[in-house]
């Protein structure tokens, strides 16, 4: 007794099918298949001589099916739709275990690259997709599992858990300083600094300190000179000061290994907004799996133990 399923078409036609089907163009075809123009082509035409059927018109404006072709689309796209729905929970083992995190730059480099090695030994199975930026539109906009997001905590639609509160203090490198020992000095006062070479960020956001409301807040209120260099990233900022370029203004958590190293050194006493510092932060209405949600607990956490460590790490 022969196969029901000797009756089909050819298999490898179906996809480039209802790919073109949905799209109204070979090329738009190719395109979303990653394949040429031709072989979209060549896929069509051998389905159309296997049912002896015209499964498209050829118009100016690109393909339109045919009656035949709209039969056929209605029994392709569900069933190559089911098939992929198979796959996806065939494949969730792996899926549940690819995280997709967002970052502030400078907490990314300076605070979260350091310590991926004891991520990796603590989360072995963990996938970790990890994605930058200072635009808080990327991270309500995208589709990610975990955010850490600096400011105040209260962003609509997110459960925010503070990893490291906001302290601020003045730093450059050891040779800067060596240069100009006032700076070191017993008597040295932050309105001091207002005649040194300051950093400066290129903000894009009033949520972090500037060197006028850094230096507001300890009761310094003058006016800061236009810069004439402004730096995109945080990380290229400290890069900038450990050279020896200037005084950066440096974030804790975020600067902690490069006073540990003598790299940099402090010349004032840090500034705290409790209210301001980096959470890490999830979705209040998550679509993810059961075991996505537990694998993102499990990386939550170990964010949280690691900022709470001796010392910040």
């Amino acid at each position: 007794m022969a196969s029901p399923l000797s009756a089909l078409p050819p298999a490898a036609a179906l996809r480039p099918f209802e790919a073109a089907a949905r799209l109204g163009s070979i090329s738009a075809a190719a395109r979303e298949l990653g394949v040429t123009q031709p072989a979209i082509s060549r896929h069509l035409a051998q389905l159309e001589a296997d049912l002896r059927q015209s499964l498209f018109e050829r118009t100016a404006r690109g393909l339109r099916l045919t009656d035949a072709g709209r039969a056929l689309q209605a029994a392709v796209a569900p069933a190559l739709g089911g098939i992929a729905e198979a796959a996806a929970a065939l494949r969730a083992p792996d899926r549940d275990r690819t995280i997709r995190l967002i970052a502030n730059p400078g907490f990314a480099q300076q605070w979260l690259a350091p310590r991926l090695n004891l991520l990796r030994a603590a989360m072995p199975n963990l996938y970790l997709r990890l994605t930058t930026s200072d635009r808080e539109d990327d991270y309500d906009d995208g589709d990610f599992d975990l955010a850490v997001r600096f400011g105040t905590g209260q962003w609509k639609g997110w459960n925010a858990s503070m990893l490291l509160p906001e302290q601020v203090t003045a730093i450059c490198a050891p040779s800067y300083a060596r240069e100009r020992p006032a700076l070191l000095a017993p008597g040295f006062k932050p309105a001091d600094l207002l005649g040194e070479r300051l950093l400066h960020m290129d903000e894009i956001s009033g949520r972090w300190f500037t060197w006028r409301t850094w230096l507001g807040s300890l009761g310094v209120a003058a006016a800061i000179p236009p810069p004439k260099l402004l730096y995109a990233s945080y990380p290229l900022l400290l890069q900038a000061a450990v050279a020896g370029e200037g005084v950066a203004l440096g974030w804790g958590g975020l600067i902690d290994d490069l006073l540990a190293r003598n790299w940099v050194v402090a010349l004032a006493a840090s500034v705290t907004r409790k209210q301001h510092g980096y959470f890490v932060c999830y979705r209040e209405r998550r679509q993810a799996t059961l075991a996505k949600q537990a694998v993102v607990a499990v990386l939550a956490e170990w964010l949280a133990a690691q900022a709470a460590g001796p010392g910040r790490g």
